[in-house]
Formats: structure tokens, C-alpha cells, sequence
């Protein structure tokens, strides 16, 4: 497999993985559907890192803050926040004690307000990786 393939092997990935955001989202479960949201940005900030980096292999860490920052792109104030946030749910949601803290304390209209943004982080990192 080329670092290309690589590379889109990680979007088509994460294209799938959104779907599947949106279905848990649409059932009520809006903890698991931002964890689900989480797993989608990851693999894009992980193909941005094979990009930038002209690599085969990424590191095998979750902080989408690290990603973005060894894939050398320059992110605003306001996209830290997001993937600073979006981190604590990757964090929460990896145990069933934490994940019942976010399903009682994230609303739907939160939930809406994450995957939203989440869709528009797709688009940019997706015209990073062109």
C-alpha cells in the first residue's frame, strides 16, 4: 500500500465512521455518538499526519491536538477549543463509567452543535489533504 492509498484508506475510514455518528446520534445516544465523532476526526488528523510527513505509519496516540500539531498545519483558537473538547470525549467515552457521565450531562441540542462543527473540521481537513 502507497502512502496515497494509505491516506485515503484513513478518509474512506472515517466517511464511513461519520454515518455511523450520525445513526447513534439519530438513537438518542449522544455521549457515544461524540466518541464515534472523535474516531472520525482522529483517522482524518492521522491521514493528514501521513500527508505532511510523507510516512506510512502514524503515531499510535488519540490526541487529535498532537496530530494536528506533528502534521505541521496551523489551527485558530477556536478550532483548539473544539479538538480540545472533542479529546475529552474520546477520553470519557473509552469506559462505561465515564461514558454514562456524558450521556446524562450532553443534550441533544450540544450534540448537534459538536457534529456540526465536526462536519465543517471535515471539509477543512479534507482540503488539507489536497
Amino acid at each position: 500500500m502507497t502512502i496515497q492509498e494509505h491516506i485515503e484508506f484513513l478518509i474512506n475510514q472515517a466517511d464511513e465512521d461519520l454515518g455511523v455518528t450520525e445513526a447513534i446520534q439519530a438513537a438518542g445516544y449522544y455521549g457515544q455518538a461524540l466518541f464515534w465523532g472523535h474516531l472520525v476526526l482522529e483517522k482524518m488528523c492521522k491521514a493528514l499526519y501521513l500527508q505532511n510527513n510523507n510516512r506510512m505509519d502514524y503515531p499510535y496516540i488519540h490526541n487529535l491536538l498532537v496530530l494536528l500539531n506533528k502534521s505541521n498545519v496551523d489551527i485558530n483558537e477556536e478550532q483548539i477549543a473544539f479538538y480540545s473538547d472533542m479529546n475529552s470525549f474520546q477520553a470519557k467515552g473509552r469506559y462505561a463509567d465515564t461514558l454514562h457521565e456524558i450521556e446524562a450531562t450532553v443534550t441533544k441540542e450540544v450534540c448537534e452543535k459538536y457534529i456540526d462543527k465536526l462536519k465543517t473540521e471535515m471539509i477543512w481537513l479534507k482540503k488539507q489533504l489536497q
